[in-house]
């Protein structure tokens, strides 16, 4: 496997106290998502698996990517003339990262999904408002808001990710995870998670700008939450509510078949 070509330069984590506090936060949202959304447990379920929602899952996980690919240059873009070392750490951050669609593509691609397929699907709304607030918040305070999506997925991803592709793996295998897990041992290789975090702290110097990366994050959380709520409500509610009604279907034609039997049966001794 490659190595990142984004090359962390950062030694040491910088701003640990406000790590602590923001560390915190991220493992009571994570908490909350098991404790409060429903299908949420069911991802740590190996006998809860879906396929529908393993494949849409992995799709928005694409998408997603695809459209960040076009704001990463705008946030280096941004810094160009006001932090060029910062330009150039996430520019090379960005050029990496936009390129990972293409190994959960090929997870995929082994399931039966084509480009067309994946790169075809609408984005669930919540993705797409979180892009427009990728945009809105570019216009009219700069691109905090962006960086620390950036550092919210790393986050979220090492904590959620390999308990999930567990829980997957037996149902797929090990060769339809692959692109995933090189995903995460890149990410895991590089430290992105705290390299991201050390270039949004050349950002963050008063008590307000800690306080609008806590306000971000919670908006940043919220939207994830809610892409969650309709991939599962797409995929594994549809396909239960499809059950009911074919189970219903079935015993309300059941007594119409006995009624047609036995008038076969009938006629048949006349």
């Amino acid at each position: 496997m490659p190595r990142s070509q984004s090359y962390n330069t950062y030694s040491n984590l910088q701003r640990p106290e406000l790590r602590k506090r923001v560390d915190d936060l991220l493992i009571k949202f994570e908490q909350d998502f098991y404790a409060k959304m429903q299908g949420a447990k069911g991802m740590l379920d190996v006998n809860a698996f879906s396929m529908e929602l393993y494949k849409r899952h992995n799709v928005e996980t694409i998408l997603r990517i695809a459209l960040k690919r076009a704001v990463d240059p705008l946030i280096a873009n941004y810094w160009a003339t006001r932090d060029p070392q910062l330009c150039k750490e996430w520019g090379l951050y960005g050029a990496e990262e936009g390129r990972h669609d293409r190994m959960f593509a090929g997870d995929l691609h082994k399931v039966g999904m084509s480009d067309a397929d994946i790169y075809g699907t609408k984005p669930t709304f919540a993705t797409e408002i979180l892009n427009g607030y990728f945009y809105y918040t570019l216009a009219t305070e700069g691109p905090l808001a962006s960086m620390i999506s950036g550092f919210y997925l790393e986050y979220i991803a090492s904590k959620t990710q390999p308990d999930w592709l567990n829980a997957m793996e037996p149902h797929v295998g090990a060769d339809k995870t692959k692109g995933a897990r090189a995903h995460l041992a890149l990410d895991e290789d590089d430290d992105h998670t705290d390299m991201v975090w050390n270039m949004i702290m050349r950002v963050i110097k008063t008590p307000e700008e800690e306080e609008k990366l806590v306000e971000h994050l919670i908006k940043i959380n919220a939207l994830f939450v809610s892409y969650f709520v309709e991939v599962y409500t797409a995929t594994v509610l549809r396909q239960q509510a499809a059950d009911q009604a074919d189970a219903s279907a079935i015993a309300q034609a059941a007594p119409a078949a006995a009624v047609t039997t036995n008038l076969e049966t009938v006629a048949s001794l006349v």
